[in-house]
């Protein structure tokens, strides 16, 4: 017994010393050969080499422990740096000499990210390969276990540090991403990610992959200040924000939280996206190209939206220092945009600055429009006008500044269109209300409805459309301050496509300083163009005046005027304002879409308080003539003057005024940008130049053409607004056929 007792007891120390040996290990390098068959077998695509292993027993997990000192591992031909790598093999299989792998357990240095993308386990992302890695690191411990079972388990539990990559040429680098990272066989893990995005802070609790359901979920926040040059289309999805690419110089606080939700399919392309995104701003500013550069400033908002285009937004900004409000909400991508403005503009400023606008002053406004996009989309528009004063230019009408008045239309635009219906006005007893407005996409009229109008005492007319047949008609209509402002080209360019007739008549048309009465016209319009027109009216005594639009025998369009009285035609030119009496004769033919050739000829006229008629008489010393402009005026038989247009460039023929105290003579051109450069001269004694003119021989050499004479002032007008006039004190004394002779000498 005591035999066994002893024997049990060496058996027992033996064990013991077995185990205190084998748990604090023995190295040896007869198991190498074995080892890296088995890694390189169990791991595809590695190279393993190593000097020793260190081979001790897991007590906890009853296996051997071999420890592989001073590896050197590659995979995909990447050196792999570790720091440990130990192999766990079965206890049972050891004793049988089989050695069968039980778990690999890799305590990883730090590695660039940029070679291990390359790794085959993580080359299976092929969303990862279109990231362009700059620099950082990545370190942690690999786990693989289970090698026995149907299924090998990995783990990988680690850090990223500091890593800067690349999305996009356009896009700046996503700079100093930290991160924990966790890897299974199931999912991969991002917790406590943080990071730059150029002037951006990019902040995650978690972020969630799949890999089972294909599917990534988790928050992520994006909170900075914009740069203008950043490019937003390459940041934000086309399907949430409309043409991106009219916002320029961008800049204020924005803020974006990212819940995400999306599937992917076996090639990770997305399969389905359920994100839901929830984006702040504070004092944003940006310029919008549409509309003359726009400057939207002050932009506080809060907007909801997702993939799927619901979007829900409400904000409130400021245009020329005034506070506006916005709602936009929309269902999904099926669903046109609903977005509700008001607040206080001034649309002078922002729309029409270049052109005689009617409204004056800041308005209130509210407004729904429904919008698909940009091309497409029906607005109805509210507005209160009591603060404004409303000139409309074209009917002599001025509603003042705190008069109460509105203004109510809908605005809707297609592709191909654009249409303004149920038009109403209202001040008081002044109202126009027009059934509806069309436009092709250039803005050319193509046809409108029903049109009334009642503003003031001299505004009262409707127009009505039959077919392709128009009727004006009305008790009367003022004209008198649109044609001042015609000629000072401050009307906006109206261009029309209408086809069909129209037949005109009033009673009353007030002009200039005249009116007309029993006015009657027809004109026949092709495709907005006059092909023939024929208008007839008197005068309150009883003189005449017409207007006729027909072919001459070259097939050329002709324009001609007759008016028994010229001032209420042509006072309204600044270089005319003192004309009086008079007869007007006009005669236009065109030659072509861009040229024509007119004749004016005014007759039996006096010209009293011309600025530069003055000034030439004063310099040339004509005393005689500049007592008479300053007194009744100067009478002339007779004025004409020939020019050719050509491209909106003004070229004179001919120009000549004849009277019996004074005549001239005129010569030049008149640009595209209405500067003005002419020359001409001033003969005194007219009445005696034109008998002398008729002496055979040597008339015409002494006096010239007519409004020439023996004597005169030569002078030069030159300017655009202030016209600079210059009169020759030399050519003044100077015999005028003598100066004749010398100038065609000259030439």
């Amino acid at each position: 017994m005591k035999k066994v007792f002893k024997i049990s007891c060496f058996i027992i120390f033996v064990i013991f010393i077995l185990i205190v040996i084998l748990s604090y290990g023995i190295t040896t390098s007869k198991f190498n050969n074995k080892i890296i068959v088995e890694i390189e077998k169990k791991v595809p695509n590695t190279t393993v080499d190593f000097d020793n292993t260190s081979v001790s027993l897991d007590l906890f997990s009853l296996a051997i422990k071999v420890k592989i000192n001073k590896p050197k591992i590659k995979i995909n031909n990447q050196n792999v740096s570790i720091k440990s790598f130990v192999i766990f093999t079965d206890l049972k299989s050891s004793f049988q000499k089989k050695y069968l792998l039980k778990k690999i357990k890799i305590d990883f240095n730090k590695n660039e990210v940029s070679k291990l993308k390359n790794i085959i386990l993580i080359k299976n992302f092929t969303s990862l390969q279109k990231i362009k890695f700059i620099e950082g690191s990545g370190f942690g411990e690999l786990i693989i276990d289970q090698f026995q079972s149907d299924k090998i388990k990995t783990v990988f539990n680690g850090e990223l540090s500091n890593i800067i990559l690349s999305i996009g040429e356009d896009l700046p680098y996503i700079n100093k991403i930290n991160s924990k990272i966790n890897y299974s066989n199931d999912k991969i893990l991002l917790s406590d990610l943080s990071g730059n995005f150029g002037e951006f802070d990019i902040v995650s609790r978690e972020l969630i992959y799949s890999f089972n359901k294909k599917f990534l979920s988790g928050a992520i926040n994006l909170k900075g200040r914009l740069n203008p040059t950043i490019n937003l289309e390459k940041i934000f999805n086309k399907k949430f924000f409309i043409n991106i690419d009219r916002i320029s110089d961008i800049s204020g606080n924005f803020d974006i939280d990212a819940n995400l939700k999306v599937n992917f399919n076996n090639d990770f392309s997305i399969k389905n996206d359920d994100s839901t995104f929830n984006l702040n701003t504070k004092n944003l500013k940006f310029k919008y190209k549409n509309f003359n550069n726009i400057t939207f400033e002050n932009i506080n908002s809060s907007l909801n939206f997702n993939n799927y285009g619901k979007i829900s937004s409400k904000g409130e900004f400021k245009i020329n220092n005034k506070k506006n409000k916005f709602e936009i909400t929309r269902r999904n991508n099926k669903n046109p945009l609903l977005i509700k403005l008001s607040g206080i503009i001034e649309p002078k400023k922002i729309f029409f600055n270049e052109i005689n606008f009617p409204i004056k002053n800041d308005i209130k406004y509210t407004s729904e429009t429904l919008l698909k996009d940009l091309q497409t989309f029906n607005t109805k528009f509210k507005i209160n006008l009591n603060t404004s004063k409303i000139d409309f230019s074209i009917f002599n009408y001025i509603k003042k500044k705190g008069e109460d008045s509105k203004l109510e239309f809908n605005f809707s635009k297609s592709i191909k269109s654009t249409e303004f219906k149920n038009i109403n006005f209202l001040s008081k007893n002044n109202k126009i209300n027009i059934q509806y407005l069309l436009f092709d996409e250039d803005f050319v009229l193509k046809d409108m409805g029903k049109i009334n109008v009642n503003l003031g005492k001299k505004n009262k007319f409707n127009i009505f459309k039959k077919n392709n047949n128009y009727r004006i008609i009305g008790s009367s209509v003022d004209l008198s301050k649109y044609l001042s402002l015609k000629n000072k080209k401050k009307l906006p360019d109206f261009k029309s496509d209408i086809s069909g007739k129209t037949n005109i008549q009033f009673k009353k048309i007030y002009l200039p300083g005249e009116y007309l009465i029993d006015y009657e016209n027809s004109i026949q319009f092709k495709k907005g163009k006059i092909i023939s027109l024929d208008s007839f009216a008197n005068f309150k005594d009883l003189t005449s005046f017409s207007h006729k639009v027909l072919k001459n025998e070259m097939g050329n369009k002709l324009l001609l005027i007759n008016s028994d009285k010229a001032k209420p035609f042509l006072s309204n030119y600044k270089f005319l304002n003192g004309l009086e009496k008079g007869t007007l004769k006009i005669k236009r033919e065109y030659l072509s879409k861009n040229s024509s050739i007119t004749e004016v000829k005014v007759e039996n006229f006096y010209l009293k308080e011309m600025p530069v008629l003055t000034k030439i008489l004063s310099i040339g010393s004509l005393t005689g003539a500049l007592d008479i402009l300053e007194g009744k005026g100067i009478f002339f038989k007779e004025a004409f003057l020939k020019y050719e247009l050509v491209d909106n460039e003004l070229k004179i023929l001919d120009c000549y005024g004849t009277g019996p105290s004074l005549g001239f003579v005129l010569e030049g051109r008149i640009g595209k940008d209405d500067f003005a450069s002419l020359n001409g001269s001033l003969a005194p004694a007219n009445m005696i130049n034109n008998v002398i003119r008729e002496i055979p021989l040597v008339g015409k050499i002494l006096t010239g053409e007519k409004g020439d004479g023996i004597f005169g002032a030569s002078f030069k007008i030159k300017g655009k607004d202030n016209l600079k006039v210059e009169v020759n004190p030399i050519k003044t004394l100077t015999p005028r056929f003598i100066q004749r002779f010398l100038k065609n000498f000259k030439k």
